[in-house]
């Protein structure tokens, strides 16, 4: 979808939003308001104008309500954008159940009224169920409170104050949602009729619609509705709503249910107005002091919430042992040698990953197809995979602390990543104008650019928890980065968390990054034993002998079984295994699991064998090769991100009558690599340096700096 229609999906969910009944604030739900707010002003006898008492300047003029406008608008480019969807699939997480509980013979249940409305019913249960938690984890949790303290931050309600929420929150709430409510779908699929089928009205879910039409609208308004003690241990009233916003300290912590009040009756948390009481909106100092305005600008309210999130979190980490941990500093140091053949194997890597490719029908005409068939482009990422699980043990030794660990870490791969996708776009875009046959659909894949940012300036365009993986227009390779970052993620969890933080953070990790990435995390766990364990408690020097025959017989082994045919028997295995499964559809880049297990078992006895002969070998002076290795070496992230994107571009511009076209090719993509390497990959120091600065000035800078944020905070 190209930017164009982008925001022609915005417009049109613009468009659409006020006659879509799935959204609370359309225009059917606003009518039956009207007529609700009608009929309470006769009832209670109001004087003065309805209109006036409905719509009250002071309400809708107020600076907060303008901001809830902007929020608003701001919601739905974000929702164009794809950025909550993307983390929402109930339906997926359904089927799957619904798969492995059902036989090949299962014969759904006879859809009847009557059974959809149970199972509409089950579903909004347990979705609300999910909501009480995620709305109650953001009030008790530091961390979270920020980003809903945008939504509290409203100094007056009115019904769009529902939009007024950070981008982040529907997120954290989709991902809770979709775990409990799939499983709760799946399990009344299989029990009641067997496929997507609740009742609707008008395209919404029914008890949605009903929950609508009756005035939810007033739960974020100036008018108090009360249903009654006994009705508001049921159904949460729009009076319990405000009473939620309130700023007094006995409202505190009370009515976070979304449609009902049960979850408040049993957890503790439930709050029942006996009259009409008189409240102040906002957020406040924990003493029932309203607070200035915490979020003045819409750009106040997406970006602060960032950065007091952190401080949060950073406070509850320090004082408290049983959340973190430091790492051990590492008891031996890289060695000249080890750190040398270290980067032999990550350039040889690189440049296997580009003569793979380059050796497809649509570059090389075939000339060199040999190399596709021995498949060295895949064997070599696995070898990545293991120096990168090196490189992260002796690093996490290096830093000790979670924090210089993340920092490392994201700015090692944002200073790279940023950039490669920055001129994927550009070199698609020009590419796919001179000649769109260069592009063939099964490795080119046109994203919108709102999606093809955000899945890939956050690597999970692979993260087959969040959604279908994609492709990054021509940058394929990309794949191995979503990899690469949730084996980081996973990697710091173990090393640096402790105790129930670190479960919890580990569970949510392994659901997010999905069966392919947790396939292959042995596979890179591997490189972390070789540093942390491999000959860490010898004392004495190792035989060199069985070190040398560590060396040679790993890889003597790997050739041998690479030509005995090896790999095709283990993946006909996997196939075998997951049947009726496809292997590919289950695993997608780890089909080949079972074989890339073997490489890396082999890679990690050879690095084992390397650095024990690295440990006792004399330090010398580095040589004209040792400074090219290393200097091959240190572009070989820029190879691996960039050739991809110029080798269509290329493709799609050199005349292939040009004499020496393999080689145009192949130095033209190395150029371009070595200078986006100089630009971006070998600056990494002053990088650093750079968002440090960047980062301390940043936040000086912002407003409300050092203020009270709320009761919960």
């Amino acid at each position: 979808m190209s930017n164009v229609e982008t925001i022609q999906v915005l417009i049109d969910s613009l468009l659409a939003a006020p006659f879509d009944l799935n959204v609370r604030y359309s225009l059917f739900y606003l009518c039956c308001s009207i007529i609700i707010a009608f009929l309470v002003w006769k009832y209670q006898g109001t004087s003065g104008s309805f209109i006036k008492w409905l719509v009250p300047k002071e309400v809708y003029r107020h600076r907060s309500n303008l901001l809830d406008i902007k929020l608003f608008f701001a919601s739905r480019v974000f929702i164009a954008l794809g950025f909550t969807s993307a983390v929402f699939f109930p339906t997926t997480v359904a089927y799957t159940l619904l798969l492995n509980l059902a036989s090949a013979d299962f014969t759904p249940p006879p859809i009847t009224w009557q059974r959809g409305l149970i199972v509409t019913l089950i579903i909004v249960v347990t979705s609300d169920f999910c909501k009480y938690w995620a709305h109650r984890a953001h009030h008790e949790w530091g961390f979270l409170w920020p980003f809903h303290a945008v939504h509290h931050s409203a100094d007056v309600l009115t019904p769009l104050t529902v939009q007024r929420v950070h981008p982040i929150e529907p997120m954290i709430r989709n991902l809770l949602m979709t775990v409990l409510v799939g499983i709760a779908q799946g399990l009344v699929l299989y029990a009641f009729i067997g496929q997507i089928n609740i009742a609707t009205i008008g395209g919404a879910n029914a008890l949605y619609f009903v929950f609508n039409a009756l005035g939810a609208n007033f739960r974020h308004s100036h008018i108090w509705i009360s249903y009654g003690p006994i009705i508001e241990r049921i159904l949460i009233s729009p009076a319990q709503h405000q009473v939620h916003h309130s700023v007094a300290v006995k409202h505190h912590d009370k009515n976070y249910g979304s449609v009902f009040a049960i979850w408040d009756w049993m957890f503790g948390t439930l709050y029942i107005p006996t009259e009409r009481e008189k409240l102040t909106f906002g957020v406040s100092d924990g003493t029932g002091k309203p607070t200035e305005q915490p979020y003045p600008t819409l750009v106040a309210a997406l970006i602060l919430p960032f950065r007091e999130s952190w401080r949060a979190l950073a406070k509850q980490m320090k004082p408290s042992p049983s959340l973190t941990q430091p790492v051990a500093p590492g008891n031996l140091a890289m060695t000249q040698g080890f750190s040398l053949w270290l980067d032999v194997l990550r350039a040889a890597a690189a440049l296997a990953v580009l003569f793979g490719h380059m050796a497809h029908l649509r570059f090389t005409r075939g000339d060199y197809y040999f190399l596709r068939e021995w498949n060295i482009a895949s064997d070599a990422v696995v070898v990545f995979f293991v120096l990168s699980g090196v490189v992260i043990a002796y690093a996490a030794g290096r830093d000790q602390t979670l924090g210089r660990f993340a920092f490392n870490r994201v700015t090692r791969i944002a200073s790279v990543l940023v950039p490669a996708l920055l001129l994927t776009l550009i070199f698609d875009a020009i590419g796919t104008r001179i000649d769109m046959t260069a592009y063939p659909e099964h490795y080119y894949q046109a994203l919108p650019v709102g999606e093809f940012l955000w899945r890939g300036l956050t690597a999970t365009n692979l993260w087959t928890g969040l959604s279908d993986w994609v492709r990054l227009g021509t940058n394929g390779p990309i794949w191995s980065l979503s990899y690469e970052v949730g084996f980081y993620l996973m990697f710091g969890s173990i090393m640096f968390l402790r105790g129930a933080m670190r479960i919890v953070v580990l569970a949510t990790l392994v659901l997010l990054v999905g069966i392919p990435v947790l396939a292959l995390f042995p596979a890179w766990w591997l490189g972390v034993i070789v540093w942390r364990n491999a000959a860490s408690n010898d004392t004495s020097a190792p035989s060199r002998a069985r070190s040398w025959l560590m060396v040679v017989s790993s890889l003597m082994s790997l050739v041998t079984l690479k030509a005995s045919g090896l790999p095709q028997l283990l993946e006909h295995v996997t196939q075998q295994a997951l049947q009726p499964m496809s292997h590919h559809a289950v695993l997608v880049y780890s089909n080949e699991v079972l074989w890339n297990s073997v490489i890396a078992i082999c890679i990690a006895i050879h690095l084992v064998g390397v650095r024990r002969l690295a440990m006792h070998a004399p330090q010398r002076t580095e040589g004209r090769v040792a400074r090219a290795v290393h200097w091959v070496a240190g572009g070989s992230f820029s190879i691996y991100v960039m050739h991809y994107p110029t080798l269509h571009l290329l493709d799609a511009t050199l005349p292939e009558s040009l004499p020496g076209y393999d080689l145009w090719l192949l130095g033209l993509t190395l150029t371009v690599c070595f200078a986006f390497a100089a630009l971006f990959e070998r600056t990494l120091k002053p990088f650093r340096m750079y968002t440090k600065i960047f980062g301390s000035r940043v936040a000086e800078a912002m407003p409300g700096a050092g203020r009270a944020k709320s009761w919960t905070s």
